[in-house]
């Protein structure tokens, strides 16, 4: 199995949305904190030709619409990055179990093996994967904090994923750039070992 990175492309394509929403913003609101009547009438017209076949300009409340919606990308950025890093991390000990295979005597049962294993794999909570990479790779305490982190991201990801019970809320409120920072980091070391 060649395992590749998956989180830089994919946090490409979700930055690009955390912008786009960040200018859509400046064009949809900041009409009214133009200054300069010259860049005020060209705003008026990108906002007509931008805005007129969205919804944007029925909607009563457009600041606070987008305010929240940028909000909501953000959960569902660092939702989608741990969705990703989990599937790698399932991929990368899948791919590790493979050697069951080949030092495994006779080769049925060495195959039949590395079967149960590969698809028990699945099952096993990401607390555990990371705790067992706590206690065999990830030995430092640089690398350990890492693994707290990623423990943290798994946390604030159940709490989007399931309804943002206020109750339930994480210790920690993540941005994507330093969740993405962490898992990236960790699958770095993973594809370096």
């Amino acid at each position: 199995m060649n395992l590749i990175n998956p989180l830089p492309p994919l946090w490409e394509t979700l930055f690009a949305s955390k912008e786009a929403l960040t200018v859509t913003t400046r064009v949809a609101i900041n009409q009214r904190t133009a200054r300069n009547p010259n860049c005020q009438t060209e705003l008026l017209f990108y906002q007509k030709y931008l805005l007129s076949p969205t919804q944007f300009p029925q909607h009563r409340d457009l600041a606070k619409l987008l305010e929240e919606a940028k909000r909501e990308n953000d959960d569902l950025i660092v939702l989608a990055l741990w969705a990703a890093f989990e599937r790698f991390l399932r991929q990368y000990l899948q791919a590790k179990g493979e050697v069951l295979k080949d030092y495994v005597k006779p080769a049925a049962l060495g195959e039949q093996l590395y079967e149960h294993y590969s698809r028990e794999v699945e099952y096993w909570s990401p607390e555990d994967i990371l705790d067992d990479l706590k206690k065999s790779l990830f030995t430092s305490p640089e690398q350990k904090n890492r693994l707290g982190i990623a423990k943290q991201i798994y946390e604030y990801r159940n709490w989007v994923a399931h309804g943002k019970h206020p109750q339930k809320l994480p210790s920690t409120q993540l941005t994507p750039k330093p969740a993405y920072e962490i898992l990236n980091g960790i699958v770095e070391n993973l594809l370096a070992s």
